[in-house]
């Protein structure tokens, strides 16, 4: 399946005011297809996920293997960037908003794991922009 596409199903949950199991499943979701396309980009099938994360929560993805597995192809580079960057800016101010009102020390600090994971994330899609714009 195409980036883009994986991306937009990730767009459809985020836009349904997801719970937050919900959303910080969509941040290790993000983060892992992130590497993947990263590794699709720069042919570079070899290098390892460079986070070691919980790994996404059941709950948005409802169980389902991560849509990192489903990803064939990037046909659009700049606008799946384009898209994984908002994606990403998305998850990250729900998260914060999550975090604020953490009931209790194990949830926040889920927060902030996946807060951490989208912000390796962005600067992975930072630095794959420049190097798809050379």
């Amino acid at each position: 399946m195409d980036a883009a596409r994986l991306v937009a199903q990730a767009e459809r949950v985020m836009s349904r005011s997801p719970q937050p199991d919900d959303v910080i499943a969509e941040a290790w979701q993000a983060f892992e297809l992130t590497e993947a396309v990263g590794r699709l980009l720069t042919a570079d099938h070899e290098r390892p996920v460079v986070r070691a994360g919980p790994g996404p929560v059941v709950g948005a993805s409802g169980g389902d293997p991560p849509r990192a597995a489903r990803l064939t192809g990037v046909r659009d580079p700049h606008g799946t960037l384009g898209a994984l960057r908002t994606l990403l800016g998305e998850i990250g101010l729900s998260l914060v908003a999550i975090t604020c009102t953490a009931e209790d020390e194990a949830a926040y600090w889920n927060c902030i794991e996946a807060l951490d994971a989208v912000d390796e994330a962005k600067d992975r899609v930072r630095a794959l922009t420049r190097e798809v714009d050379r």
